[in-house]
């Protein structure tokens, strides 16, 4: 059960929410409607993409965008498909020469081209095929590529190709939804988008996970050993598998936690360098270790008091410092309980050591 890796068979696909979205998936498809499958990071999007088209075996064209998480710009020459599931023997040679400029086989000579070559190759497939699938995993990166309008993309292929339907991931999802919510400038492709929120696992699935894998795996572990990954780990799938992982390889339980919870910082460390890359301040790290000082969260007057003296900063551009961590998903903000707070343990723990960096103690 301890996948390390997306997970493609159904039998190994866990959690309620996730076993739910793998059916309004189905569905969505079968009606043609374009989906967007929003959630954090590493609580299993792409697994449930996997998934389903293991089970389903539908003509798709795969693109993974979380390569260029940490790229300000993308140019259209890395906008490569991962995955494709296309007879190339049943395209017309028109076609095949597109599928070869998509594809890179043939460099294209600029972006134009490269957009008609997908654009011709998308309109043969939607007049092939009753249902093609066109996934964009991590879709929030996709106004960042140059050469090519990705939405623009998808509003033609809304409006004029019947047979194709578009499933996006963002585990940013609140820099998705800023593309899935138009104004009245914007595609309105995104009007018609079904989100499918995956939330993390509660502590009952994470125990639970946990004990099936550790029973099937014949290692034995006590109640308070798999409470305490849960919580330590954040109820986070891919960090709970890598756990287990451990655990079935020879470690006991407190070097399994130590070491998962190690990979999950240094993983929390990665993402937040390539946010900085992105939103290059350093205010938005003071904002952040000032929330990884409480473990129950900071009010907005609280985070000020913490961080405007601190960087010079207006209360203005903390607003926007605070909209964009909270779009990111490494921030939560509570409206109930006013408060802001980092979204696990381990990145908690990223946090502090990326503070360090900036001497910021």
């Amino acid at each position: 059960m301890f996948e390390t890796r997306p997970v493609t068979n159904e039998k190994n696909l866990y959690g309620k929410k996730h076993k739910e979205a793998l059916k309004q998936l189905k569905k969505n498809v079968e009606e043609k409607t374009f989906t967007a499958i929003l959630g954090p990071r590493r609580v299993g999007k792409t697994s449930i993409i996997r998934v389903f088209l293991n089970k389903y075996r539908y003509r798709y064209i795969y693109y993974d965008l979380s390569p260029f998480m940490s790229k300000p710009g993308i140019s259209y020459t890395e906008l490569t498909p991962a995955m494709m599931n296309i007879e190339t023997n049943e395209l017309s040679y028109h076609a095949q020469l597109s599928l070869g400029l998509v594809r890179l086989d043939v460099k294209p000579e600029n972006g134009v081209q490269f957009q008609n070559a997908l654009i011709n190759l998308l309109r043969e497939l939607n007049g092939k095929y009753d249902n093609l699938l066109v996934i964009i995993d991590e879709a929030q990166v996709m106004p960042r590529i140059r050469g090519v309008n990705m939405l623009g993309l998808l509003q033609l292929i809304s409006n004029t190709m019947d047979n194709i339907t578009v499933i996006m991931t963002g585990s940013m999802p609140g820099l998705l939804e800023k593309i899935l919510s138009p104004s009245a400038s914007q595609p309105m492709f995104a009007r018609y988008v079904d989100r499918i929120h995956i939330p993390r696992w509660t502590r009952e699935e994470s125990m639970g996970y946990l004990k099936k894998g550790l029973h099937k795996a014949k290692v034995s572990c006590t109640r308070a050993e798999v409470e305490e990954a849960a919580e330590e780990l954040s109820n986070v799938p891919g960090f709970l598998a890598y756990y287990g992982k451990q655990r079935t390889r020879g470690m006991n339980h407190s070097e399994a936690l130590v070491e998962a919870s190690n990979y999950a910082i240094n993983i929390w460390e990665q993402d937040l360098e390539a946010f900085l890359n992105i939103y290059s301040t350093r205010a938005y790290v003071t904002t952040l270790w000032a929330l990884a000082q409480s473990k129950f969260g900071l009010t907005r007057k609280e985070i000020a008091g913490e961080v405007l003296h601190r960087e010079k900063i207006s209360d203005r551009s903390l607003s926007r410092i605070l909209r964009n961590l909270v779009s990111s998903g490494m921030v939560e903000h509570s409206k109930e309980r006013r408060k802001y707070i980092i979204a696990e343990n381990p990145l908690a723990k990223a946090v502090q050591n990326i503070a360090r960096k900036y001497n910021i103690y």
